[in-house]
């Protein structure tokens, strides 16, 4: 039997804070090296990976996203949780949800964008990231620097 709510409780549970949730997918070469990509609405390179649909697990929309903007379709069998960031910024709070998965040299050479949102595409290892090179999102330097678990991030500006 299924727990009926009292108008109390879901008054209650309507007025909680909401939260949205990203999920991105780092995928690594056996040399070391990931797939990042550069959206075109935004001035920074990031792992493939965008919101969570509602219905989805953070694990199936890092699998979603990852297929929608390169293309990829990896075994989802192969997808392990790395971290989740509570992010924060002026505009926004988010918590994402960061797997990883194992990146053949073939996927690498199939890599299809979409061309609507993702305007490029790279393979860099960590020296080459904390080189700081080019503008990366946060979540790439904490993978540069070895971090997983629970990840805050304080964003300035838009990032």
């Amino acid at each position: 039997m299924a727990d009926s709510l009292t108008p109390q409780k879901q008054l209650w549970i309507d007025n909680l804070p909401k939260r949205a949730s990203s999920a991105a997918l780092i995928l690594e070469n056996e040399a070391g090296q990931v797939l990042i990509v550069k959206a075109n609405y935004k001035s920074y390179w990031t792992f493939p990976g965008g919101f969570i649909d509602p219905g989805e697990t953070p694990k199936q929309g890092a699998h979603r996203e990852t297929l929608e903007e390169v293309g990829i379709n990896v075994d989802s069998n192969t997808i392990e949780f790395v971290a989740v960031a509570d992010r924060y910024s002026h505009y926004v709070s988010t918590y994402q949800f960061v797997f990883k998965a194992p990146l053949r040299m073939d996927d690498f050479d199939r890599v299809i964008l979409q061309a609507s949102e993702i305007e490029d595409f790279a393979l860099v290892d960590r020296e080459e990231v904390l080189s700081n090179n080019r503008e990366y999102g946060k979540v790439i330097y904490h993978w540069a620097h070895g971090e997983s678990g629970y990840i805050e991030q304080i964003f300035d500006a838009d990032r």
